[in-house]
């Protein structure tokens, strides 16, 4: 099928630049020796998935057991969820896939290890817990070394779980490199911290895992790091180019949305909106528009309604005709992928293949 021939608005993948990214993370990877354990909540595609794991990765990372259920039917057999369950039911859920796949599980709260532990004893499974440290961003994880080695030690004395190691995210690095620069003493040292204090009482932390897509390629920065977890990388988005981090080039996913109205001078209206894109905004620069126009960089995208893309055509030198179709990368690949049914893999002209998103609004 010629790309031309897909309905729109319909999200693309660019195979060459998607294999390229893969690729290169991958051979990072082994060059630094630090492991890749992908986050698959970007692409939320076995397909992709596999890919990843073929070119190296050990194994992936999930948000939601809803997610890593999919994965886990599809032959993906080495899972860890990074987010900390408490209920029964989600974790009764979650262990009832070590029948498929090697589990693995970050938590803050002793708590969360508990009701974890009594569902893997009641399979006969011995769950890796690790500790959620909080290094910045903000979120989950404990907020210092006394209660990251208590936590330790108390998941390490739970029948059906044992203390699997160290768990961060990173996630208030993704601003311009000097703030970066700025943040990541503060991020080595409470990690050192955690470290020193749990190996010091007695206990081996076999697994240090952190990472972001932002970060990754300076990953043997951080201190006694074993593994990473990027999510965003075999895609990219609008959010890494302005924050320095990828460039457009290396953008393999975008959304081909139609030209359906220029009444209006300067202003274009595209059959996508805000159930095709999300309405995330710049998590850096100027956090103006919802995405960047392939074609045109200085169209604005500034507007969305729930069908329509807004765009403010005034800086642009270039005549918009209704029906032309315009290939726009997202602010934010992962909540604009969660939105769709299908990715188009495209290699020039021609749709290659064609993948299920299945793991799309799996959020349980």
């Amino acid at each position: 099928m010629h790309i031309s021939e897909l309905d729109t608005p319909s999200v693309v993948v660019d195979l060459d630049v998607l294999e390229r990214n893969i690729a290169r993370m991958a051979a990072y990877s082994a060059k630094t020796g630090i492991k890749l354990r992908p986050h698959i909540k970007t692409h939320k595609t076995p397909e992709i998935a596999k890919m990843q794991i073929a070119s190296g990765a050990i194994g992936i990372a999930a948000a939601k057991p809803g997610e890593a259920a999919i994965m886990a039917a599809a032959g993906l057999d080495d899972i860890f969820i990074a987010y900390p369950i408490v209920a029964a039911q989600k974790a009764e859920h979650f262990l009832s896939l070590s029948d498929a796949a090697r589990l693995s599980i970050s938590v803050d709260s002793i708590e969360a290890a508990e009701c974890l532990a009594k569902a893997s004893d009641a399979r006969g499974y011995d769950l890796p817990i690790l500790v959620e440290l909080d290094v910045g961003f903000g979120r989950c994880g404990v907020q210092n070394a006394p209660a990251a080695l208590a936590l330790a030690q108390q998941i390490d004395k739970l029948q059906g779980a044992h203390f699997g190691g160290l768990m961060y995210y990173p996630g208030h690095m993704m601003v311009p490199v000097e703030r970066a620069n700025a943040f990541l003493p503060h991020v080595n040292a409470a990690v050192e911290s955690a470290y020193e204090a749990i190996t010091g009482a007695g206990l081996e932390v076999r697994v240090v895992s952190g990472g972001s897509t932002p970060m990754a390629y300076r990953s043997e920065e951080f201190s006694h790091l074993t593994e990473i977890r990027p999510g965003m990388y075999p895609l990219n988005d609008r959010n890494l180019v302005v924050g320095g981090f990828a460039t457009l080039e290396e953008c393999a996913l975008s959304v081909i949305a139609t030209v359906v109205s220029n009444a209006v001078p300067h202003r274009v209206i595209l059959d996508g909106g805000s159930k095709t894109f999300s309405s995330d905004r710049l998590l850096t620069g100027d956090h103006i528009g919802h995405g960047v126009v392939v074609q045109d960089p200085d169209a604005i995208f500034y507007g969305l309604s729930e069908e329509h893309g807004h765009l403010d055509i005034t800086s642009s030198t270039r005549t918009y005709k209704l029906g032309e179709r315009l290939r726009i990368v997202p602010n934010h690949v992962c909540a604009t992928i969660n939105m769709h049914d299908t990715i188009y893999g495209v290699r020039g002209d021609q749709v290659e293949t064609v993948w299920n998103v299945a793991a799309r609004g799996r959020v349980q």
